[in-house]
């Protein structure tokens, strides 16, 4: 069970609700997002630290790709 409820999306602050409707594009959900939205400034810097590690990161995409769906399954999660 959730400890903190995500925002709807149309509590999300305008100027950051594009992060969210970007996740829910991409993965089908933003609850996440929308939970980090909270304190726009975690969400603002979680999404450059997530896109600096997309951009710079040396982990060949293939077994990034293999590592999320590795953590998702013991999440028991349907990435």
């Amino acid at each position: 069970m959730a400890r903190m409820e995500p925002l709807g999306i149309h509590e999300v602050e305008d100027d950051i609700r594009h992060l969210c409707e970007e996740a829910e594009r991409q993965t089908g959900t933003s609850a996440g997002p929308r939970t980090y939205a909270r304190n726009p400034g975690v969400l603002k810097a979680l999404t450059s630290f997530r896109a600096t590690l997309a951009r710079e990161g040396t982990i060949d995409p293939v077994l990034r790709e293999l590592v999320r769906l590795k953590i998702a399954g013991l999440n028991a999660c349907r990435y």
